[in-house]
């Protein structure tokens, strides 16, 4: 079933040059995907027999890659509640995506709240200040979908409840030589590294790379301040990262999963903590409830995890620039 929403989706990009159109054009395959359970199942099979993956550290949001190629990219994303169930907080900085397109929609949960706005203005270089309108809020429920073009800022806040949206990624301009390049594994493994080295070296638009700089801005009391360079949020510990992953697999109703993880469990002599896997594959049988888990280092984060009256603030203030 997977194949098949894949395969249109790619008949799309291929057919339709203007990348724009090709994402107006695919909110129907989406909105289709957001109504089949089995997508998940598959999505989710497809991540558990990654060699290394219950290795990884702790984000507040569990991706797992659907699928990349030169025309689009395409990633389940689970949001992860915050311990209280607040719904005004926000899951990062307000941010851009340079030259990205995306286009999204909630596939199983309540969806959360997300603001959009239009692109940040420079107003004060020295202080870093940016200014930028609110366009809309609004709540991005189950098979919603919802499109943020290239270099408009945006912000998802926490959601009240587990929930996953299904995220489709493409470059603004139309697939070229380029967007092969990328994808060839090693270059993709080593992509940060050398989008680094392409910057430094004057190469930016040469390979189109997509640098980011001044991508994230935060609120404060003079207004939005910029980020020159992306802070990421630290990652936590790999516990953690379990039991979100458990969480996931036991929420969609997706325990006979379980196996995959037994099947690593059973063959991997690597694995970090092999009781804390036991434990979950105990309680993943025993019907045991499985909250996800966020780590201490992703709470109190000044630019990342500030509310929405923070953010009400910073507009009022930037009119006062």
């Amino acid at each position: 079933m997977m194949g098949r929403y894949l395969d249109e989706l790619t008949r799309i990009f291929k057919t339709v040059s203007d990348k724009r159109e090709a994402h107006l054009r695919s909110r129907g395959v989406l909105q289709d995907i957001s109504a089949d359970p089995s997508f998940v199942t598959a999505v989710l099979e497809k991540y558990l027999s990654i060699p290394g993956v219950l290795n990884k550290k702790n984000y507040p949001v569990v991706a797992m890659e659907v699928v990349s190629n030169p025309y689009y990219d395409l990633v389940v994303n689970c949001w992860i509640p915050l311990p209280g169930r607040e719904n005004n907080v926000s899951t990062k900085a307000i941010h851009h995506h340079g030259v990205m397109l995306l286009t999204t929609t909630t596939i199983f949960g309540p969806g959360y709240n997300h603001w959009l706005f239009n692109q940040p203005r420079e107003v004060d270089p020295e202080r870093e200040l940016y200014a930028m309108e609110l366009v809309e809020k609004q709540t991005h429920h189950l098979h919603h979908v919802a499109f943020v073009d290239s270099y408009a800022a945006h912000l998802p806040l926490y959601p009240s409840d587990f929930t996953m949206t299904l995220a489709l990624w493409s470059h603004e301009r139309p697939t070229t030589w380029r967007d092969y390049l990328k994808r060839i594994p090693i270059l993709k493994r080593n992509a940060t590294v050398l989008r680094d080295w392409g910057a430094q070296i004057g190469l930016e638009k040469p390979l189109d790379l997509n640098i980011v700089k001044y991508f994230d801005f935060y609120p404060t009391t003079g207004g939005f301040k910029g980020m020159k360079e992306r802070i990421e949020l630290p990652l936590g510990p790999n516990v953690d990262y379990l039991q979100s992953l458990f969480c996931v697999i036991q929420r969609t109703g997706n325990e006979g999963l379980g196996r995959l993880i037994q099947w690593q469990l059973d063959s991997d002599s690597d694995l970090s903590k092999r009781q804390a896997l036991k434990d979950l594959l105990q309680a993943l049988r025993d019907d045991r409830p499985i909250e996800g888990k966020l780590s201490a280092c992703h709470f109190g984060v000044s630019h990342a995890t500030f509310t929405t009256q923070d953010i009400e603030r910073a507009l009022e203030a930037q009119g006062r620039l």
